[in-house]
C-alpha cells in the first residue's frame, strides 16, 4: 500500500469469516477510526490484527474491544499512537499480547489491564507512561513484562503468588526506587530479568537463585554488598533454555562490547549474560561465576570489588565480552584466560594489577593497551611488544622533528634523486632530435597559452594601456 492509505476497515467488514489480519509495514497512516459498533456490526471472527510499522496517529478507539470481542493478539507498535490506554481495552477477555511498544502513549497504566483473565504477554515499552505499578501487576498467565524505557517510579517491594509463570520482566530504563524486589527469587521460571538504569538500592537478598536465567542486567543502580552474596544459591549455573520454552520473548536491550544493541529472535534465544557495572559492590569476585559456562557477556566494572581475578574465569568458555574495569582488583592477569577463543572485547582497565601482561596470542593479539590502562604495576602490555623495533640511526635532531627518520640522509638522497633525474632528462633530448623538437615545441606553445591567458584575463583598460603608443 501506498503513503497516506487509511487503515482498511472494510477488509473487514466484508470479511465476517477473517480470523488473522496483518498490515504490518504497509504505509498506512491516520488514526484508528472504527466504524459504529452495533450489534451489527461486531467482528467476532477477528482474533489477530497487526498493524505495527505504519504511521498510525491518534488515540486507541475506547470501543476496540467491543468491535473485536474475540481478538486475542494485538499489535500496534512502531507507530505515533499517543494519550492514554483506555480503561475499556480490559474489556477484551481473550486477549493474550498487547503490543504497543515504540508510541508516544502516556498517563498511567490502566490497573484492570494487569487483571485481564487471559493476558500472557504486555509490552508497553519505550513511551512515555507514568505512576506506579500495582503490587499485583503480574497476573496467574502472565508470561512476559516488558516496561523499559518509560517514567514508570515508585517501589517494587510488593509482589503477589500470581507470578509462578513469568519468564521475563524488563522494567530497565525508568525511575523505581525502594530496595531489591525479594519476590523475584520466587519465579521459577524467570530467564531474563532486567532491572538497569533505575534509582533501586540495598542489598539483593534473598539471594539471587540463578536457576534458568539467562540474562541479568542489574546495571546503573545503586546496590551494594558483596557479590558472593547476592549470587549464592544451590544451583549457579546458566542453564540453556529450550527454543520452544522462550518461543514468546519480545526484542530486549542489553549491553555487549560497549554497545547498547537489541536482540531479538534467535539471537535473543542465544544470549545469555551477566551485568552488575555501575553500583557498589564490594568484596572479592565470587568464584563460582567462572561456572557460568554458557554465559557471553559478563559486565562487573564500576563497582569497588577487590582481590584477585578468580581461576575459575578460564571455566567461562563461551564469553564474548569480559569486563572488569575500574574497581580495585589485585593480583595478576590469568595466563589461562588466553584460551577463552570467543573473546572479543576485554577490559581490566584501572584496577591494582601486576605483574605481566598476558601473551598477545589468540583472542588477546587483538587488544590494545586500553585494556590494561590504569594499571601501574602492569608490564609488557603496549603493542610494540609483540614486534621488535625496527633499527634507527639516532641524531641530534630526532627529538627536534619527532620522529625516527635521519634528516641529514634525507636531504642527501633527495638531493641525488632530483640531480640524476635532471641528467637523465637532458641525455634523452641531446640524444634524440626528434623528442628534443617535440619539447621545445611544446614549450613554445605553453608560453603562448600562458601569455594570452594571462592578458585575457587583465581589466579592459590595463591590456590597451600596455600598447598605446608614446606621443
Amino acid at each position: 500500500m501506498k503513503g497516506g492509505v487509511g487503515f482498511p476497515w472494510w477488509l473487514v467488514s466484508n470479511n465476517t469469516n477473517l480470523k488473522s489480519l496483518n498490515l504490518q509495514n504497509c504505509s498506512l497512516s491516520g488514526s484508528i477510526q472504527l466504524p459504529i459498533h452495533h450489534q451489527d456490526h461486531r467482528q467476532k471472527g477477528l482474533e489477530f490484527l497487526d498493524i505495527s510499522d505504519n504511521e498510525v496517529y491518534g488515540s486507541i478507539p475506547p470501543h476496540i474491544c467491543a468491535f473485536l470481542p474475540n481478538i486475542t493478539y494485538l499489535y500496534l507498535s512502531n507507530n505515533q499512537l499517543s494519550g492514554k490506554i483506555p480503561k475499556q481495552l480490559s474489556n477484551c477477555s481473550l486477549l493474550m499480547w498487547l503490543d504497543a511498544r515504540n508510541n508516544t502513549l502516556s498517563g498511567e497504566i490502566p490497573r484492570r489491564i494487569w487483571n485481564m483473565p487471559r493476558i500472557g504477554v504486555v509490552d508497553l515499552s519505550s513511551n512515555s507512561f507514568s505512576g506506579t505499578l500495582p503490587p499485583d501487576f503480574i497476573s496467574p498467565y502472565m508470561q512476559g513484562v516488558y516496561l523499559s524505557r518509560n517514567k514508570l517510579g515508585g517501589s517494587l517491594s510488593g509482589g503477589s503468588d500470581n507470578h509462578h509463570g513469568i519468564s521475563v520482566l524488563d522494567l530497565g530504563h525508568n525511575r523505581f526506587t525502594g530496595t531489591f524486589p525479594t519476590w523475584i527469587v520466587e519465579m521459577p521460571r524467570l530467564t531474563h530479568l532486567l532491572l538497569n538504569d533505575n534509582e533501586l538500592q540495598g542489598e539483593i537478598l534473598p539471594p539471587l537463585c540463578l536457576g534458568q536465567l539467562k540474562l541479568i542486567d542489574d546495571s546503573h543502580n545503586q546496590f551494594f554488598g558483596r557479590l558472593s552474596s547476592a549470587l549464592t544459591s544451590n544451583n549457579v549455573r546458566c542453564n540453556t533454555s529450550k527454543k520452544d520454552e522462550v518461543y514468546f520473548i519480545d526484542d530486549l536491550e542489553f549491553t555487549t562490547k560497549s554497545n547498547r544493541i537489541i536482540y531479538k529472535g534467535e539471537p535473543l534465544i542465544l544470549m545469555s549474560g551477566l551485568d552488575f557495572s555501575n553500583n557498589h559492590f564490594f568484596g572479592e569476585i565470587p568464584p563460582q561465576i567462572g561456572h557460568l559456562d554458557t554465559i557471553k557477556v559478563l559486565n562487573l566494572s564500576y563497582n569497588m570489588l577487590t582481590g584477585p581475578i578468580p581461576p575459575t574465569f578460564s571455566g567461562l568458555i563461551s564469553i564474548e565480552t569480559l569486563d572488569i574495569s575500574h574497581n580495585n582488583l589485585s593480583g595478576v592477569i590469568l595466563t589461562q584466560l588466553t584460551a577463552l577463543n570467543y573473546l572479543s572485547s576485554f577490559s581490566v582497565a584501572y584496577n591494582n594489577l601486576s605483574g605481566k601482561c598476558p601473551k598477545r596470542v589468540g583472542q588477546f593479539g587483538t587488544f590494545d593497551e586500553d585494556s590494561y590502562r590504569g594499571n601501574p604495576h602492569l608490564m609488557n602490555c603496549t603493542l610494540l611488544q609483540s614486534t621488535p623495533k625496527p633499527y634507527v640511526t639516532q641524531t641530534p635532531t630526532d627529538d627536534e622533528y619527532g620522529g625516527y627518520i635521519d634528516i641529514e640522509s634525507f636531504y642527501t638522497s633527495s638531493g641525488v634523486s632530483f640531480v640524476l633525474v635532471l641528467l637523465t632528462i637532458t641525455s634523452v633530448l641531446y640524444i634524440n632530435p626528434y623528442w628534443r623538437q617535440v619539447w621545445f615545441y611544446y614549450v613554445r606553445v605553453t608560453t603562448t597559452t600562458c601569455y594570452y591567458f594571462v592578458v585575457d584575463h587583465l581589466p579592459v583598460s590595463t591590456r590597451y594601456k600596455v600598447w598605446e603608443p608614446h606621443v
